[in-house]
Order: structure tokens, then C-alpha cells, then sequence
């Protein structure tokens, strides 16, 4: 009844989750997944912020699209702005263009796309626009005021939470 080969065949078998081989096999398409999904995580939290200036890039060079400042020029048009305790005013001298109704100030971040801001400012006399300044992050800050049909733009730059400002078209490009 009892067979010397049949109970040691049965004895040395292992469960098959004892198989270093079984794991082997298991572990690198799991480890696969894992990295991909890793990657995946990695791309998407750490990418790039699209541009918002008019850029183009042609082979390695890049080339900024000077038509708004160009416009802003021809038009004569500038502005000094006043930012601080949680207001912001504009005055626009509006040389050869009619003034719109409202105009939009985009509050762009040096370093942190994530604090960027576009506020509407509506007119609230002859030239003069005003609008809710949300609460700014310290840093470097770069200004562009347009109408919102965007035909002319203004830049300028300031650092800390409080500035006044003269805008006026970049000219240097």
C-alpha cells in the first residue's frame, strides 16, 4: 500500500507559490505596469506649461510675433497702473484708438504658472478702468494689458505686491 516512490514525489512537490521561477515570471510584466503607470504620473504632474505669448518656433529658433506691440505703438497707447490693497486702477491714455468698455490684465508668475491671473477691469470714467486684485504671491511678476479683443497689447514687470507702473508697448523684440 504505501509506495516508497509515490510518497516522495508527492513530498518534494511544492506549493506553486514556492516557485522562485512562478514570481520571476509574475514580477517583471507587474514591475512593467508599475513603471509605466509611474511614468505616466510623472509626465502629466511635471509638464510643461503651454505658452501664452504669441511664440512660434522654427527649428531651434524661437520667434516672438510683435503685431499687438507693433499696434500698440502705431496707436500711441499707454497706461499706468496702480496695484495694491486688493484693488487695482488703470489709467490709459488712449492716443489714436477708441477705448473699449473693459480690458483684461494678465498677471503672470515668473516661476509658479499656478499663481497666474486674467482680470477684467471695466471702465469707470475717461480712460480709467478698476478691478478686485486677488491676493498675489511674492516674486516676480509680468504684466500684459490688452483689450479683449486683443488687437494691441502693454507689458511691464514688477516684483513684490504693491507697484506703480507705466505700460507701454515692448519695443525691443
Amino acid at each position: 500500500m504505501n509506495d516508497p516512490t509515490t510518497t516522495g514525489a508527492v513530498s518534494a512537490q511544492r506549493p506553486w507559490y514556492r516557485e522562485p521561477l512562478l514570481w520571476l515570471v509574475i514580477a517583471i510584466p507587474a514591475l512593467t505596469v508599475v513603471a509605466g503607470l509611474s511614468t505616466v504620473y510623472i509626465a502629466h504632474r511635471g509638464a510643461d506649461d503651454p505658452v501664452a505669448d504669441e511664440i512660434r518656433k522654427e527649428g531651434l529658433a524661437i520667434h516672438q510675433d510683435p503685431t499687438r506691440d507693433r499696434a500698440a505703438a502705431a496707436a500711441g497707447v499707454a497706461a499706468t497702473l496702480v496695484l495694491g490693497n486688493g484693488q487695482v486702477h488703470v489709467t490709459v491714455a488712449a492716443g489714436r484708438t477708441t477705448l473699449p468698455r473693459s480690458i483684461v490684465l494678465l498677471l503672470s508668475h515668473a516661476t509658479r504658472a499656478e499663481h497666474d491671473q486674467m482680470l477684467t477691469l471695466t471702465a469707470t470714467g475717461d480712460g480709467q478702468y478698476a478691478g478686485t486684485l486677488p491676493s498675489l504671491a511674492s516674486g516676480h511678476w509680468y504684466l500684459e494689458l490688452t483689450p479683449t479683443d486683443r488687437s494691441w497689447r502693454l507689458t511691464g514687470e514688477f516684483v513684490g505686491e504693491f507697484a506703480t507702473l507705466q505700460l507701454r508697448p515692448r519695443t525691443t523684440l
